[in-house]
């Protein structure tokens, strides 16, 4: 019936096309230029490096206490307490911090207590804000709800 060993054997690893470029006037076949092969990533440096621009997730469900500090992005669906220091920190729409936050941007759609410094401030709708937040830009939308202070730093 079905042999796979045989189905296997006969069917070799199909190799990706080659395209081919034709520079020389209409007409004239001879002359062709192959495109330059990408380099591909041999090392896992290589491989962790291009990953860099993917935010870390704290889901919901986990709680964390403590001091973060880290390049990159967070993103908050479960409970974070303490100190945070990053380029970019989401809050979730389930998400809640507490604690003192300095990040270049800071998006709060759950549930934000403490003190804050950032560069861009972005509060949504679904937001609650209760603390002491220093901003350059910000951003609020209707119906978020901010107990404390914004204040404006140039």
């Amino acid at each position: 019936m079905f042999n796979k060993s045989k189905t296997v054997a006969n069917n070799p690893v199909p190799q990706p096309p080659v395209e081919s470029i034709n520079t020389s006037p209409v007409g004239d076949a001879s002359q062709e230029i192959q495109p330059i092969a990408q380099p591909q990533r041999n090392n896992m440096m290589d491989m962790i490096s291009s990953n860099a621009s993917k935010p870390s997730i704290l889901s919901e469900g986990f709680s964390f206490r403590g001091e973060i500090s880290a390049k990159g992005a967070i993103h908050v669906e479960g409970s974070l307490n303490g100190q945070v220091q990053v380029d970019e920190l989401t809050i979730g729409s389930r998400g809640q911090v507490e604690g003192v936050v300095t990040c270049s941007s800071l998006h709060i759609k759950g549930k934000f207590s403490g003190t804050a410094t950032c560069s861009e401030l972005i509060v949504t709708s679904s937001a609650s804000v209760d603390g002491h937040v220093v901003y350059q830009t910000l951003s609020v939308q209707k119906g978020a709800s901010i107990k404390g202070e914004l204040l404006l730093v140039k």
